[in-house]
């Protein structure tokens, strides 16, 4: 199994492993990995490595500042993985991902890129963006957007094995 690293914009506010994603684990549970697996094999990461914060229920997203800061760290933290594959979670995390803006976000889930993750590698990797898994966010309830959903997840199943 290929190694793997998830991206999203911050860190939760508390985390109990360094795996304690439910939403995202749920994806991965359905295309056939195990706790083992996503243990062994997967690492969870941050464009920044703490939580900025909430307004009005809504986590605070990180500043272009915020991110440039983190940037070293997140640096070190893709050579020393080595990962084979790069799964960038969310608008912003794609964005920096593939040095691109990102809108709208069905233009990119759904289709798998070959580039320097966060222009930070030594190489190209294979990059699979998925979006926010969180039950906030509503972009992965509409019906139209479940079909690009579900072949991202059939592109990582495919990339991951």
């Amino acid at each position: 199994m290929k190694r793997a690293i998830f991206i999203g914009q911050a860190m939760p506010r508390k985390k109990r492993n360094p795996h304690d994603w439910s939403s995202l684990n749920q994806w991965l549970y359905s295309i056939g990995l195990t706790d083992k697996l996503i243990k062994e094999t997967t690492l969870y990461s941050a464009l920044v490595d703490y939580f900025p914060g909430a307004v009005n229920g809504s986590h605070i997203v990180p500043t272009k500042e915020d991110i440039e800061k983190e940037r070293d760290r997140l640096a070190k933290t893709i050579v020393d993985f080595k990962p084979e594959l790069v799964v960038p979670i969310g608008r912003l995390s794609i964005s920096y991902c593939l040095n691109q803006k990102v809108q709208p976000l069905i233009n990119h889930i759904g289709k798998v890129y070959l580039v320097n993750p966060y222009m930070l590698y030594y190489k190209e990797l294979t990059i699979i963006p998925l979006p926010h898994p969180s039950g906030v966010s509503i972009w992965k309830h509409k019906k139209s957007n479940q079909q690009l959903l579900r072949m991202s997840l059939e592109q990582l199943r495919r990339n991951i094995a």
